[in-house]
């Protein structure tokens, strides 16, 4: 259920109601002053109003009753009124009389409704809250002891006195005073205990030189060096001397309750005459966040004098302003990259980079954000966002050029951020605002704008788009996002850290804050979710590619006894892998066992689900095997030696020998043999013995590789296959013989069929 407020605005609903009054709409400062009946305004009342007119704000004055009785509220009015005649000029006040059943849910709720920046409230009021329950700063006031009928000009605040050790507490409670400075003033005091010697002096001073350095506070407010037995009996001596109110931070180490009867807060509320108040500062996680990030890590990094930061202001708020220069850069830069990408160079793409001046926008989103600056905040984004449409142009109308071509391996290379990609944008950020604020690492400014690659991404979307690949261009888009988000929230984080903030924390300023920070961390928040799923989707897909490659290098090695050189994946789409494997082999691989490869492959990985149907490329490369420890064994040559096979034996003709001469007797040999001839025959005219040339037969050979042989239309290996033919067929040797592809080829027909085979599978009979 929900009401409707004083003033028009609707509220949830409240534990509390509103009988008198009404609560500001305007976002200014509000203060909030829990008030008890019969208490007459004194110092605190004149703290109250001081710092609403410091800050420009509202001082709400409440007083909190459990019921409407007449009498109860008569009383509430009375004490409104009596505080209500002792308002300065300028004070702007909003008396409020309010009905809570529980005081402390009641103040809770005020404070929700009412946005309080500061609630002061009385320890000695009747009704006790819980001050861990309330969210904004909080100052528990006690011993304020007015008299009903004491001068106004005896309780003007004039001097108020500050203890601090360098606690986040005391410094925030003097951050709120800082702005009552020109009119009051306000001493921030280090009591160094008389029995921990000089040692504990310098440690004060320095203490005090943090403490100042940290709230830019140069001499509106003074620092106090005393000795004294005790801390605490320094704080009352010091503030019965030179004070009208003493302000102590709450102790982190326990909560306000354990700090108001702590040592040195009790032992000071019980000593000091004059009032005491016990400051804690906001507990609202986001509205304070970038003050809680400054104040815990201000050592970790040396923070900037006021003329540093002021410097450094300058000069990002010049960079982040888009004149004509910027949004030439940003097209060469844009055109740069574009070419690089289409071209596949790396070395043109970082020459992209460091044109680009889109990091100095971005830098000053940061920037802005950090100051509250609505007007710097939407001067960078509008700078970032012409830049962005810009550098997509440009990249489009190069993409023209490069019409129905496949993305290059660089474009590519940034359509499918991860996690991986937000970190690096994240830590070049952080070193970009860095080096803009540091003069002497200025140098370093270069690395990190290839490190940001703001520019390639944005190039990569036109060129996809040309390319009608909007798949591509999302991805690209969304690399150029993750950038953006993480350098712009880096460079706040470590602006904190230098110590920027504004000079004058308005309410304005603070909703920007808190808005942006809202936003940052919103949008981080989901740019990590998509990069989370992107990730998890190239695990998948890395993890898919792996299995293949197993499996492939282990059939391969079953199936044919090679050994695996390298594996492509050409195309996986709708269950359909075309995949190419070159392997290494001693010997030839025939047709059948590439079949059988195949099969195999397909069969395993469907049955893991990875895919339907495979498409299988197999490229062998013929390798010799040596062992280093086994010297090699001397073996003839295997290349076939073409050998005329003899013909039939010629004889001759018996004739008659006319004499028992002997005669020489030609013959198939070079050399004569001499014949003895039978005696007592008649001898006959002797006549020459023609010679039969004889006539060879076709050399043949025989197939000795195991896995058979692919008989070859011509001597080279993508030559078409005419035959296969197994192990131990007999072929018959040509005339032909060439040297290709590092192999002799001989030529050879079979059953009629002429083609070309490794001689090295030649085996002669």
């Amino acid at each position: 259920m929900r009401k409707k407020r004083p003033g028009g605005c609707v509220e949830k609903k409240m534990s509390v109601k509103i009988i008198q009054g009404d609560i500001p709409e305007h976002s200014t400062w509000h203060g909030l002053l829990l008030l008890m009946t019969g208490m007459p305004p004194g110092r605190v009342w004149q703290l109250g109003q001081s710092l609403a007119r410091a800050n420009n704000g509202v001082l709400l004055t409440a007083v909190i009753i459990p019921n409407q009785n007449p009498d109860t509220i008569a009383q509430a009015q009375a004490a409104l009124g009596q505080i209500g005649a002792h308002i300065q000029e300028g004070t702007k006040m909003s008396p409020l009389i309010i009905q809570a059943n529980d005081y402390t849910q009641g103040v809770l709720d005020l404070v929700k409704m009412a946005s309080v920046d500061l609630l002061i409230a009385y320890a000695d009021a009747p009704q006790w809250i819980n001050p861990n329950k309330i969210p904004c700063a909080i100052a528990i006031v006690r011993g304020e002891k007015a008299a009903l009928d004491a001068d106004p000009e005896d309780l003007l605040l004039q001097r108020i006195l500050v203890p601090t050790s360098g606690g986040p507490n005391s410094v925030h409670a003097l951050a709120f005073l800082r702005p009552l400075a020109a009119k009051i003033e306000i001493t921030a005091l280090y009591v160094a205990p008389t029995d921990l010697g000089r040692h504990e002096e310098a440690l004060g001073r320095d203490r005090l030189r943090q403490v100042f350095n940290y709230l830019d506070a140069g001499e509106r407010i003074k620092s106090k060096l005393i000795t004294a037995s005790s801390v605490a009996a320094g704080i009352v001596q010091e503030a019965s001397e030179a004070c009208d109110l003493v302000i102590i931070g709450a102790s982190l180490e326990s909560s306000v309750d354990k700090v108001l009867f702590g040592d040195i807060p009790a032992a000071v509320v019980r000593e000091s005459k004059k009032p005491v108040i016990i400051f804690r500062q906001s507990k609202s996680l986001l509205g304070e966040l970038p003050g809680q990030i400054s104040w815990r890590v201000r050592n970790l990094i040396p923070r900037l004098n006021l003329r540093e930061r002021t410097d450094a202001y300058v000069r990002i708020r010049r960079g982040a302003r888009p004149d004509l220069d910027f949004f030439v850069l940003i097209g060469l830069s844009a055109m740069i990259a574009a070419l690089g990408l289409l071209v596949n160079s790396p070395a043109v793409v970082i020459g992209a980079m460091l044109v680009a001046p889109l990091m100095s926008p971005i830098i000053g989103a940061g920037l802005a954000v950090v100051l509250g600056d609505a007007r710097f905040l939407r001067l960078s984004l509008a700078a970032v966002i012409r830049g962005v449409l810009l550098a997509i142009f440009v990249g489009f109308l190069a993409g023209l050029l490069h019409m129905n071509q496949p993305p290059t391996a660089e474009i590519l290379a940034r359509t499918q951020p991860t996690l991986l990609d937000l970190g690096i944008a994240l830590f070049s950020g952080m070193a970009g605002a860095y080096a803009l604020c540091r003069s002497d690492a200025a140098g370093a400014l270069p690395g990190v704008a290839i490190a940001a690659a703001l520019v390639p991404p944005l190039a990569t979307v036109g060129i996809s788009l040309a390319a009608r690949d909007f798949v591509h261009a999302l991805g690209a888009l969304l690399l150029f996002v993750t950038n953006f988000v993480a350098i712009s929230s880096a460079t706040a984080f470590i602006f904190l850290l230098l110590g920027f903030r504004p000079q004058k924390l308005t309410k304005g300023r603070r909703i920007v804050q808190a808005s942006s920070a809202r936003v940052a961390g919103l949008l981080l928040v989901i740019v990590s979710l998509l990069l989370g799923l992107t990730t998890l989707r190239l695990a998948q897909t890395s993890a898919q590619q792996a299995r293949i490659y197993a499996v492939a290098e282990q059939k391969l090695t079953e199936v044919i006894g090679a050994k695996l050189d390298e594996v492509n994946i050409v195309a996986f789409d709708d269950g359909l892998l075309k995949l190419e494997i070159v392997a290494r082999s001693p010997v030839d691989i025939p047709y059948r066992q590439v079949a059988n490869l195949q099969e195999d492959i397909g069969i395993q990985l469907g049955s893991e689900g990875i895919l339907d149907k495979l498409e299988l490329t197999l490229t062998v490369i013929r390798v010799t095997e040596l062992d280093p420890l086994i010297p090699p064994t001397p073996t003839p040559t295997t290349a076939p030696t073409l050998t005329a096979t003899p013909g039939p034996t010629p004889t001759t003709s018996p004739t008659a020998t006319p004499s028992a001469t002997p005669t020489a007797t030609p013959s198939a040999t070079p050399t004569a043999t001499p014949t003895e001839l039978p005696t007592g025959t008649p001898t006959a005219v002797p006549t020459a013995t023609p010679t039969v040339t004889p006539t060879p037969t076709l050399p043949t050979a025989v197939i000795n590789s195991p896995f058979g042989l692919n008989l070859r239309a011509e001597p080279n290996r993508n030559a078409d296959i005419l035959l296969f033919l197994e192990v131990n067929t007999t072929v018959i040797l040509l005339e032909g013989r060439v040297e290709a592809d590092e192999v002799t080829w001989q030529q050879v027909a079979v059953n009629g069929i002429v083609g070309w085979v490794s001689s090295e599978f030649l085996q002669l009979p």
